[in-house]
């Protein structure tokens, strides 16, 4: 595993363990193997400052569910923790390979704890949310992120708002990083490289949207690109 590129931060910081890690599971990325995920687990042991948190993206799945399989909500929500049970057992499991010393140093997180943990999400969330239903611009820029991504199929005006709640959801814990109690996880490692992450680095930097820069969090996570 090696950085192949890094947003907000610089390969020599990284490398320096200035920052603690978490690594986040996309529920449909094909790419988090059980080697992968070892590969990762190991990468960021080393590269860590002092602590390692998994998120798995589990609840918000659903959205993806609710409008690909048009399920309702309520099996939507069931199928997608149930993927979460899965890859966290998948995790334990890994986890129960390394010493007694690492082992203290990671933590698991589901979508449902993190909602519940996170410094940040209650806060900003709501005003992310707000951001997509009052800015025309910040709303058309968001549609054509998720468009652009999700090209294997056509949906309709209503499943692409649907869709953009994935990303909405997901905006403060890739912008700010993940505050819990006693840790704040300021770098995540992802295996390649998106438009999301360039969209979101513009607005770290007040390139773009610098008034929304200013509604959210002053703690900026950095990025690596990992594979």
């Amino acid at each position: 595993m090696k950085i192949r590129k890094a947003f907000n931060t610089t390969k020599k910081e990284i490398e320096s363990k200035k920052f603690n890690i978490y690594i986040g599971i996309s529920i449909g990325n094909k790419w988090f193997t059980k080697e992968n995920l070892r590969e990762y687990l190991n990468w960021a042991l080393k590269y860590t400052k002092s602590k390692v948190l998994f998120l798995i993206a589990d609840k918000i799945h659903a959205i993806n569910y609710g409008v690909r399989n048009k399920k309702n909500r309520k099996n939507a929500i069931k199928k997608a923790i149930n993927e979460g049970s899965k890859i966290e057992l998948r995790l334990s499991k890994i986890i129960s390979k390394v010493t007694k010393k690492d082992k203290e140093k990671i933590e698991i997180l589901r979508w449902s704890e993190y909602e519940k943990e996170d410094k940040f999400y209650s806060i900003y969330t709501p005003r992310i949310y707000k951001e997509f239903k009052d800015n025309l611009k910040f709303k058309k820029e968001i549609l054509n992120l998720v468009k652009s991504m999700i090209n294997d199929r056509k949906f309709s005006k209503e499943g692409y708002l649907r869709l953009s709640e994935y990303l909405l959801e997901e905006f403060v814990a890739l912008y700010s990083g993940i505050n819990l109690s006693l840790n704040y996880y300021n770098l995540y490692i992802y295996p390649q490289e998106t438009k999301i992450s360039k969209f979101l680095e513009k607005i770290q930097k007040r390139k773009i949207f610098p008034e929304l820069n200013k509604k959210l969090p002053k703690e900026k996570v950095a990025l690596a690109i990992v594979n």
